[in-house]
């Protein structure tokens, strides 16, 4: 490397320590902080979710034909360019992120997306301040990374004047101070702990390092030109091909991998036809052999459960060819096209186990985790969907018979019609009405029973216009001596009514709110669900 080559590795070298702790960094590093504007970071960097830096990233990734995990992250563009906050907590993205990290192919577009997102724009900053040492290209590269340089910038310009009048030296210094102030002071309570960037770089400014002369030490790091040459680790399983997690599914899992399994447990004396089929005979016996092994009993062979298979023929002291092989790896290839099918559309687009190892696996986990995400979800939407051959529990019966119970109450009472309340006041009016109108004529039309109901004073029509006040005048009279004349007993009986029906309507009102609310809650809560298990399935 030349002076300025390594000016500039140690100088990313000291970022990468402030974002991921690590001198080269970590390309697979994904991190959500609660309160964080960025939303969702990633990368050796950590370039952002909700700038729409990450999208650009993952755009170039899936644009490279040899990149491991292209073909997966395509069907995440979309999400990622509108900048969807719900990637945040899709787990399934997130583990692609981590695993596309140890991709050479992602940590060569790192270095080269980075330089052209921060580290080029962080140099011709440097360049149009007058800033020429290397420690101060660094100082404006951490700022661009971490971000807000600009402002910063100008505080410290309307503070203490230009770098060109007041020296490098100085003016980095004032910076320093300035950006400690701001972040120490801000708003967000987050950037307060991230004081200790611009307390290690007063640290290289005490010590006079403005070329970046190696070794430095940051946060009790050490950063030489050995660590800044190491080439990355190589993480890869030394099995030569990836087992499947079997699992009794809707669509039964098949192969030879399964009949090993029967076979073992038969060997664990738990007499398991071999079928090949992974079914509910399989799985009892599957947990049948985790109880007896203490193993978390849930039915399914991971690896946990497989290695105590794989130690069956040690405990029976079997040393026969067929006893000790271990479990076969089933290439995607020879699954049924069902089986396939129903893994999700991410396993209709995994190659073949072969070639690259490493890249296998990586797609071989993936797609697990594709899996058993879309399992639970759909076991989460659909509580009333039992797998094959289970029987429903009286505790569940009766639940059920709750919740029907809960449902027909609610659909008669609180869903009901508002004109309800409207027909059933008029109803009650009429009914008391004639009830009443039925006794008087029965008594008589003028005997006592009606008589002190009807007053005597009559008005009678008028004769010619002239006599139309003296008309009104009395009709008047006469309509108030008949509402005086009404019995208390009816008054009472119909405001009781009234009363009734005025608090059932306005429970009505109430209850439809609450369940209106309820409704959207569960609305919402449904489209999240989709749109997980719509990203799980692409």
């Amino acid at each position: 490397m030349s002076l300025a080559t390594l000016q500039k590795a140690a100088a990313q070298a000291i970022v990468n320590i402030f974002e991921t702790g690590s001198v080269r960094g970590n390309y697979g590093d994904v991190t959500l902080l609660p309160g964080d504007s960025g939303q969702l970071t990633y990368g050796r960097s950590q370039t952002a979710l909700a700038s729409g830096n990450l999208f650009l990233l993952i755009q170039a990734y899936c644009a490279r034909t040899d990149a491991q995990f292209g073909a997966t992250m395509k069907s995440y563009l979309a999400s990622l360019e509108a900048c969807d906050r719900s990637l945040n907590y899709d787990a399934v993205f997130r583990a692609l992120l981590k695993d596309a990290g140890d991709d050479p192919v992602m940590q060569e577009l790192q270095d080269a997306f980075f330089d052209s997102v921060y580290w080029d724009p962080a140099v011709r900053s440097a360049k149009a301040l007058g800033a020429v040492s290397a420690l101060g290209t660094a100082i404006i590269y951490d700022s661009s990374v971490h971000g807000s340089w600009a402002h910063v910038r100008d505080l410290t310009r309307r503070r203490f004047g230009e770098l060109i009048d007041i020296g490098e030296d100085e003016w980095m210094q004032r910076y320093i101070e300035t950006r400690r102030e701001w972040l120490a002071d801000n708003a967000n309570p987050l950037l307060h702990k991230t004081v200790y960037r611009m307390d290690a770089f007063k640290a290289i400014v005490d010590h006079r390092n403005w070329k970046l002369e190696l070794p430095l030490n940051v946060r009790g790091l050490a950063v030489t030109a050995d660590s800044l040459n190491a080439a990355a680790p190589v993480s890869i399983p030394a099995d030569p091909a990836p087992r499947r997690i079997l699992a009794l599914k809707r669509i039964p899992m098949t192969g030879t991998d399964v009949s090993w399994l029967q076979d073992r447990l038969t060997a664990a004396g738990l007499r398991t036809p071999e079928t090949g089929t992974f079914d509910a005979v399989t799985e009892q016996s599957v947990r049948d052999f985790q109880k007896i092994h203490h193993l978390k009993v849930d039915g399914v062979v991971g690896p946990a459960t497989r290695s105590a298979l794989e130690d069956v023929p040690v405990i029976s002291q079997s040393k026969s060819e067929a006893a000790i092989q271990p479990m076969p790896a089933v290439p995607q290839s020879s699954v049924s096209s069902t089986q396939s099918s129903a893994a999700g559309s991410t396993s209709a687009t995994t190659r073949p186990i072969g070639g690259d190892a490493a890249a296998d696996i990586k797609r071989h986990i993936s797609s697990e985790v594709h899996s058993a995400v879309q399992q639970l979800q759909s076991s989460l939407r659909d509580d009333q969907r039992l797998p094959p051959g289970a029987r429903p529990s009286l505790i569940q019966r009766a639940l059920r018979g709750t919740q029907k119970s809960r449902g027909l109450l609610l659909k008669h009472l609180v869903k009901g019609h508002p004109g309800w309340a409207a027909a059933l006041s008029t109803l009650l009016l009429i009914l008391t009405e004639t009830r009443d109108a039925l006794a008087w004529f029965a008594a008589g039309p003028f005997t006592q029973a009606i008589r002190p109901i009807i007053p005597s004073n009559l008005p009678s029509l008028p004769q010619s216009s002239a006599d139309v006040p003296r008309f009104v005048a009395q009709g008047h009279g006469y309509l108030q001596t008949l509402a005086a004349s009404v019995p208390n007993e009816w008054l009472f009986r119909t405001r009781i009514a009234a009363l009734v029906l005025v608090g059932y309507a306005l429970f009505r009102l109430l209850a439809r709110r609450v369940d209106v609310n309820a409704l959207e809650h569960e609305l919402e809560e449904a489209h999240v669900l989709a749109t997980d298990v719509q990203a799980a399935a692409k």
